[in-house]
């Protein structure tokens, strides 16, 4: 028996160490919470479109009107329909019911991903450690910056993978069978893609050593055969079969000789021409956590389809800027699986005491603290800045360039937002879509789908959001691989518009569909009914 399996006396109690990683998880989920919530009402989401295509989905589930979702015009509704199969979006239902708001749906991220610090400790536990490492193990896991990075990506179903991938890893060592299939289940749901890298994950458990009895390996081979009749059936109900992690296309580009040119037209860029900053990139994963994974090598195999799709893209899936964040998702999941395994094993197979043991944790978790003060600058102020600058201390402590136009900006939506009925149809820009996202309908005019919008010389014939538009001979041609040229008739016309100072169209637009102005501030003007126009004080 190891020395970090030891049960002797001064071993700490498994209470004390449950304690702790309760403890770290409560912060994480506080923490990330506030995060989001300070991204989104400083008008910095990654993606608005997307997070109030999730927020607003899940209100109308809630609300029982079933799965349907204003903020994207060619997603045809239903599980099987929309772009991406993400049914784990169910989740949040129960939730909404009680709380149906922003603030709950980050909350509900947040606490799912501060579960893998649980299997992360039952990982490094599996490995006859002490109670109290593997609870470090797991603060490691909660302070980790790629995960920071992705629980600060907005909504992402993607990224709700992450934990019951971990989960998926820490059940199969321990060689639970119903929990197994439970947790490869919920990940299947998190995406379409997600079930290749359950069967990855699945074949690299057969390459465990430690675990060479039959019954592993039964399990195992019922989960491969489970999550693949769950690729096909579910790939087949699909209307749109889509998989992003497809590292054929990968193979394609290098037997080609591509991999100069794919992207270098619509992007500027090519994915030799970012090896080298996607090579930093994942550098700074292994540093130091990740180091260890490299002793559980069979789980970055896991992985590697999705890194393979990684290196053969042109735009910015792996970077630690935005949208596309949240790419990598699962990956995070094995690589902290394979460094929670490989860490352990590494100081076990050295006779170390327990302070030296306490010491090496202590020393890693002092670096990754490190690594997230120094991407805290370059990547998270920036994000959260708007909102804090509210604060007038913090207006005045903070260095942040352009500042007053940043705190203008934020006031005057607010402003304006609470002039608008929580009931009403809205159509708004880009950056505030998200704002309004609580509702039945909402609605985003920069969309390409809704071009052209002037209105003609004689007046507006039309609803002001068309649905019938006639795409131009250059649009055709520019989006040839447009699936829904039409978009869906919006189901309730909107009768207040928020509108940016820079799109003059929509501003002769709406006054033309019979809106009047309501109020004005910063960059946007609200426009709405007459009645709602009276009733307002000047």
């Amino acid at each position: 028996m190891s020395k970090m399996d030891s049960t002797s006396n001064r071993a700490p109690a498994p209470l004390l160490a449950y304690g702790l990683v309760v403890t770290a998880m409560l912060a994480f989920v506080v923490l990330h919470t506030r995060l989001l919530m300070w991204k989104s009402t400083g008008l910095m989401a990654e993606w608005p479109i997307d997070l109030t295509f999730f927020h607003n989905l899940i209100w109308n589930l809630a609300e029982g009107n079933g799965h349907i979702q204003s903020a994207s015009y060619h997603e045809p509704p239903g599980f099987f329909g929309e772009t991406h199969f993400e049914p784990i979006i169910l989740l949040a239902v129960p939730f909404y019911w009680l709380a149906p708001g922003l603030p709950t749906l980050f909350a509900i991220q947040s606490s799912l991903l501060s579960l893998g610090a649980i299997a992360v400790y039952r990982l490094v536990r599996s490995e006859s450690a002490r109670p109290l490492a593997a609870a470090t193990g797991a603060i490691i896991y909660l302070a980790w910056w790629p995960l920071w990075r992705m629980a600060m990506a907005d909504i992402r179903p993607l990224t709700w993978s992450i934990p019951f991938l971990l989960l998926l890893v820490a059940a199969l060592r321990e060689g639970r069978k119903w929990e197994s299939f439970s947790w490869a289940l919920l990940a299947c749901m998190c995406r379409e893609e997600v079930a290749l890298l359950v069967l990855t994950t699945g074949a690299a458990a057969l390459l465990w050593k430690d675990r060479p009895s039959l019954q592993h390996r039964e399990l195992v081979h019922r989960l491969l055969t489970a999550t693949g009749l769950f690729l096909i059936v579910t790939s087949a109900l699909r209307l749109n079969i889509t998989f992003y992690i497809q590292p054929g296309e990968w193979l394609r580009d290098v037997l080609g000789g591509r991999l100069g040119e794919t992207g270098a037209s619509d992007w500027g860029r090519t994915p030799a021409s970012m090896i080298g900053e996607r090579l930093r990139y994942f550098g700074e994963w292994l540093l130091p956590v990740g180091v260890g994974a490299l002793l559980a090598p069979e789980l970055l195999m896991a992985a590697s389809p999705l890194v393979l799709y990684l290196f053969s893209q042109a735009q910015w899936e792996a970077t630690w800027d935005g949208p596309y964040i949240h790419h990598p998702a699962p990956a995070v999941a094995l690589v902290a699986a394979a460094a929670a395994i490989g860490w352990t094993r590494l100081l076990r197979k050295r006779p170390l005491r327990p302070p030296l043991i306490a010491v090496i944790l202590m020393l890693l978790l002092a670096w990754e603290a490190r690594n997230l003060h120094a991407h805290w600058q370059p990547h998270v102020l920036p994000e959260l800045a708007p909102a804090l600058i509210q604060d007038p201390e913090r207006f005045n402590r903070l260095d942040v360039d352009d500042k007053e136009r940043l705190r203008d900006r934020v006031k005057g939506v607010a402003t304006l937002a609470a002039l608008v009925p929580d009931d009403a149809a809205i159509v708004t820009d880009y950056d505030t879509l998200h704002l309004f996202s609580g509702r039945f309908a909402v609605y985003c005019y920069q969309q390409m789908e809704i071009d052209p919008v002037a209105p003609p010389p004689e007046g507006l014939s039309e609803p002001l959001l068309p649905y019938s538009p006639q795409l131009t001979k250059h649009q055709i041609e520019e989006h040839a691989d447009i699936r829904y040229p039409v978009p869906n008739p919006p189901r309730r016309q909107p009768r207040w518009a928020l509108v940016h100072r820079d799109h003059q169209d929509w501003h002769a637009r709406v006054l033309a569909a019979g809106l009047v102005t309501i109020s004005r501030a910063s960059e946007w003007t609200l426009y709405g009914p007459t009645e709602a126009a009276q009733q307002i004080p000047r």
